[in-house]
């Protein structure tokens, strides 16, 4: 299954290794992932940019894993709506998703 990860970046000073462990539990699984937190800081773009690019990352995908700090994030809080939306599965937190083989 194609997964999107979602949750709190900004103030989060951790996000990157908080994202990478998700990236690696849901991968282990036998997940492909779309990762946000690859997305390199430039001071060229603006928020609204990345939210831009995150969308998209987003819409690919068959499903979306909310970190548990998602609700702290207005970004992630948009990301859910346009997922369910969509009609893309939703878990909340990578422990919800199942194996490949079994999803």
């Amino acid at each position: 299954m194609k997964i999107y990860i979602a949750g709190k970046i900004s103030g989060d000073k951790n996000y990157k290794a908080k994202f990478a462990r998700a990236e690696k539990t849901l991968a282990k699984k036998g997940h492909s992932i779309m990762n946000p937190a690859w997305l390199v800081e430039y001071p060229e773009f603006q928020y609204g940019d990345y939210i831009f690019i995150s969308d998209w990352m987003r819409s690919v995908c068959e499903a979306v894993v909310l970190l548990p700090d998602w609700e702290q994030s207005e970004g992630a809080k948009r990301e859910k709506s346009s997922a369910v939306a969509e009609r893309q599965k939703i878990f909340y937190g990578v422990d919800e998703v199942p194996f490949a083989e079994e999803a």
